[in-house]
């Protein structure tokens, strides 16, 4: 198979250059979705089979940088041919993905006959295209990754008949009819439990007594170090139990003799929570501003499973808000950049002319830059994905079907950390 990169990134924006064919290799931190995913051998990127209409709203995000925040950075798209189709070997473009801004077009496939829809099943989608984006999870030792697939209605306004009966069949009988999401796919990393204390994952209502609900073994599968969760785990909670998926996510719980008390039994679990609340909170406040639509859309939310690791991601992030510089005008109206010492002294200034300088130090690409493909290490991530079935769509006020879902995981959130 080979590839052709076949769009390019904003203007004046710096990416990682994007890898020969022979260096991908498989990605295997996918909480749920289609098959056929792959990325560089750093694993900061991540090449994903995708339709024409993801790459489009991808690019057209460029105009709705409150949306595009929350979204993984988008570094281009491929063009993928079968090997009896691909070009001669001699084509410099070949094998590798060449950004050029300036003579190449997506070719638009032309449609003889509307086919009826099948369900893909996972399985991967085969429209010859690819995205390019940023590997959310990279940056983690051990990345614990939940999906949560948003929306009480998961068909656009174009889907036929039998996959809009299909798909509110799956609402009705899910989270999804009753809270405006579901729990599509989760993994985290398979560690032995702890020696003291209830070895209970799950935790009851502080108010109401219930059974929790137990792990299906058919929809858990342990492999290499991570339990991984299917789309049939999330489609076995109601509105009362899903809860239950959010507390096995954050590490479960300690349940205390005392009415409404409760522990987490990681750490860091009550920190976790309350960092993936704050980045809901972002999405919310964007979702309300923003005047869009997106159907089967996903949040997809990250966090640090090694606990060491996420001790030493919390310490570099600490230092790093310290170390930060603190912007301000100068009396021409120019930035001026004040990097603070330890006790918050000025220890320099450095003029920014925006818009100015040299072009040769804007280039998007940096072949001298070892350090591109380095990802610092990270405490957490929430992002969102999967924008198949997404549009602008001015005039017609906010996404209240994406926004049901997150103001309920939102709840659930706080339930937890009250």
């Amino acid at each position: 198979m080979a590839t052709n990169i076949v769009s390019t990134p904003p203007p004046g924006k710096k990416v990682a250059l994007m890898p020969a064919e022979s260096e991908l290799v498989a990605f295997d931190h996918s909480a749920a979705g289609h098959q056929g995913i792959s990325s560089n051998a750093s694993g900061s990127l991540i090449i994903k089979p995708c339709t024409q209409a993801e790459i489009d709203f991808y690019e057209s995000a460029e105009a709705h940088p409150l949306f595009q925040a929350h979204m993984p950075t988008f570094i281009g798209s491929l063009l993928q041919h079968d090997e009896q189709d691909a070009p001669d070997s001699t084509d410099p473009l070949s094998g590798a993905a060449v950004v050029n801004g300036t003579t190449t077009t997506m070719p638009s496939p032309t449609l003889t006959k509307r086919m009826s829809w099948k369900p893909s099943g996972g399985k991967k989608l085969s429209t010859g295209l690819a995205i390019v984006l940023e590997n959310v999870a990279a940056g983690f030792k051990h990345p614990n990754v939940l999906d949560v697939k948003l929306g009480a209605r998961l068909w656009a306004d174009d889907a036929p008949r039998s996959k809009r009966q299909k798909l509110d069949e799956v609402a009705k009988r899910t989270t999804t009819g009753s809270l405006g999401f579901r729990v599509a796919g989760m993994k985290i990393r398979h560690a032995e439990e702890p020696t003291t204390g209830t070895t209970e994952t799950n935790t009851t209502s502080a108010t109401t007594p219930r059974q929790v609900v137990e792990e299906d073994p058919a929809h858990v599968e342990v492999k290499n170090g991570y339990k991984c969760y299917t789309k049939f785990y999330g489609q076995s909670f109601d509105q009362h139990t899903v809860v239950d998926a959010f507390t096995t996510y954050l590490g479960g719980v300690h349940h205390d003799p005392r009415p409404g008390r409760k522990t987490f039994r990681r750490r860091r679990g009550p920190e976790i929570a309350r960092r993936l609340i704050r980045e809901l909170e972002s999405i919310q406040y964007m979702l309300e501003n923003e005047e869009s639509r997106m159907y089967s859309a996903s949040v997809l939310m990250v966090y640090e499973g090694d606990e060491d690791a996420m001790e030493v991601a919390i310490q570099e992030e600490q230092k790093a808000e310290q170390e930060m510089p603190i912007e301000r005008e100068d009396g021409d109206g120019n930035d001026l950049e004040l990097d603070m010492d330890s006790s918050g002294n000025n220890t320099k200034a450095v003029e920014v002319v925006v818009g100015g300088g040299d072009d040769d130090d804007n280039d998007m690409i940096d072949d001298d830059d070892d350090d591109d493909d380095e990802v610092p290490p990270k405490v957490h991530e929430v992002r969102l994905i999967d924008f198949a079935h997404a549009s602008w769509t001015p005039g017609q006020g906010p996404d209240d079907n994406a926004l049901m879902g997150v103001k309920n995981i939102l709840r659930i959130l706080r339930d937890l950390t009250e």
